[in-house]
């Protein structure tokens, strides 16, 4: 935490590591430690019991077995991804850059993207749904014919595309079907 200057340190294991559920990654200085796993000073009132090894705020059991296996093992992975973050930050925002050129699509969230997973709105694709007869459904079917899944289907509005992993060229072909898409539609494209 100090390298970073920083107190605490969360992450989600079955997000962003990829590995199995539940799991995460919670780090923090010693003084912040001190101050939020206090442990229990409980005792019972008739038994006398207490428990001093309880630390009160993490409600539930620490991670153990096949989970905490699968956290460690993901972790050179992790490595790995951080080292051409740049890289795919980079893909997501040209992507971003391209969707933008159709009528009414606009990215939600911070801008420029920091990471790969993007949200968009597009009022444009929104309204050819609502006079397509497929409805919602036409641009996943438009996608899915040419070749790019992974957008919930039925959405138009909303949706959320992720580039990690991604080639250039795959980027550059999601951009150009998107765009495709809005020029068969009759949505204007700068």
């Amino acid at each position: 935490c100090r390298k970073l200057g920083v107190d605490i340190l969360v992450g989600s294991g079955h997000k962003s590591w990829a590995a199995s559920a539940p799991t995460g990654i919670l780090a923090m200085t010693e003084e912040m430690a001190e101050k939020i796993l206090r442990p229990s000073s409980i005792r019972g009132d008739w038994s006398g019991r207490s428990f001093p090894a309880k630390e009160l705020p993490l409600l539930g059991c620490t991670v153990m077995g096949a989970p905490l296996i699968t956290l460690m093992a993901s972790f050179p992975t992790v490595v790995e991804r951080v080292q051409r973050w740049d890289e795919e930050v980079k893909k997501a925002r040209f992507l971003v850059e391209q969707l933008e050129r159709i009528e009414g699509t606009r990215q939600l969230g911070v801008k420029p993207k920091q990471h790969t997973l993007i949200h968009m709105e597009s009022q444009g694709l929104y309204r050819v749904s609502q006079t397509h007869k497929r409805k919602g459904f036409f641009l996943y079917d438009e996608l899915k014919k040419r070749r790019i899944v992974g957008i919930q289907p039925g959405l138009t509005k909303h949706f959320k595309l992720n580039t990690y992993g991604l080639t250039w060229d795959e980027v550059r072909h999601v951009a150009e079907s998107f765009l495709e898409i809005a020029e068969k539609y009759g949505l204007k494209t700068s």
